[in-house]
């Protein structure tokens, strides 16, 4: 853990007992809720801070593949296969939010993408995805819908 969150948390500590000792128990006990929840979120950031997402889209006219990544890290060595069209390509840095566009030679109706690609410290990962150029991607869609879902004709 770094120094700061580390005097914080002890800083915290001493308060927590201070009052438990002298004020009112629960008091302390409080602080010290307070203080597990605030250990807590500096773990979780920790844990999340060299993290890059990569994902892939097909272009609205289908006759590109969207290579996006919405991490908060870079994203290295990048290597996307598109399956059924036989196409390899390499991205050596996709930095946070940013996007990437590989144009085809003609419109794809479905394809397979496998992309493997790695963060700064060296840590690799490998996803796939099925796009369509006939997928409907409503967001407002729900999951198990308890009514019947609108359907634009």
């Amino acid at each position: 853990m770094e120094r700061v969150p580390a005097v914080i948390l002890g800083a915290g500590v001493v308060l927590g007992v201070f009052f438990a000792v002298t004020q009112n128990v629960f008091m302390g006990i409080s602080i010290f809720i307070i203080l597990l929840t605030v250990a807590m979120c500096l773990q979780i950031m920790g844990e999340t801070r060299d993290l890059p997402e990569v994902s892939c889209r097909l272009s609205d006219d289908a006759k590109a593949v969207i290579v996006a990544n919405g991490g908060n890290a870079p994203a290295k060595d990048i290597h996307v296969a598109l399956v059924p069209m036989d196409i390899e390509f390499d991205i050596p840095e996709l930095g946070a939010d940013e996007e990437y566009a590989h144009p085809l030679a003609s419109m794809a109706t479905e394809l397979k993408v496998a992309a493997t690609y790695a963060n700064s410290s060296g840590q690799t990962y490998k996803h796939t995805w099925r796009l369509s150029s006939l997928d409907e991607n409503d967001p407002l869609k729900p999951m198990f819908p308890m009514f019947s879902w609108k359907k634009d004709d």
